[in-house]
């Protein structure tokens, strides 16, 4: 009695494994039979990528899927996407998104968007600066506010950021500011 009812579970325990391997099988390319574009791999991102993004990005936290993923997973190889919840999987599947490609443009719209603030910011102390210039300082002194002004230009270029991505988000830092919040 026991013998068979080993071999029902056995059976049984074979069969479920099976059935989820089948459907662990790729099929979701059939099922959406969409044609997924060529993932960008370059450090910069683009406006139309950003674009894309932003209305990705939406979605993504209306669905809850914030929640679902670790903030500290760091998106730079396979082995990771792998942890992906796979109900987030499926939707960056049906959606043509690589999530490598769609966390790296998260965090460089972050880190453009804190370069941004940082240019602003440098730029009202410049105006700051030039403003406390008279003309009746002394030359060491009229020097001195040249030297923190040169400073403060500096200070407001941001290595590794290139104009054309700060460009994406000038006049709508506090739009996507509150996308990303």
């Amino acid at each position: 009695m026991v013998k068979k009812n080993f071999k029902k579970y056995l059976i049984l325990f074979v069969s479920i494994i099976f059935v989820w391997k089948l459907l662990s099988i790729r099929i979701i390319d059939l099922r959406f039979s969409k044609v997924c574009p060529i993932v960008q791999t370059s450090d910069v991102i683009s406006a139309k990528e950003a674009e894309l993004f932003l209305k990705q990005w939406g979605e993504y936290a209306k669905r809850g899927y914030m929640a679902k993923v670790p903030e500290e997973f760091a998106f730079d190889n396979e082995a990771t996407a792998e942890r992906i919840p796979w109900i987030v999987k499926l939707w960056f599947e049906k959606n043509c998104i690589n999530p490598q490609r769609f966390y790296y443009t998260e965090q460089r719209l972050r880190t453009i968007l804190k370069a941004y603030e940082l240019k602003k910011h440098t730029l009202r102390v410049i105006d700051v600066l030039e403003s406390q210039i008279q003309s009746d300082m002394s030359e060491s002194q009229k020097q001195w506010y040249q030297d923190l002004i040169e400073e403060q230009k500096q200070m407001s270029k941001v290595e590794g950021i290139r104009d054309e991505e700060l460009a994406i988000v000038e006049g709508r830092d506090s739009q996507i500011r509150e996308i990303l919040r």
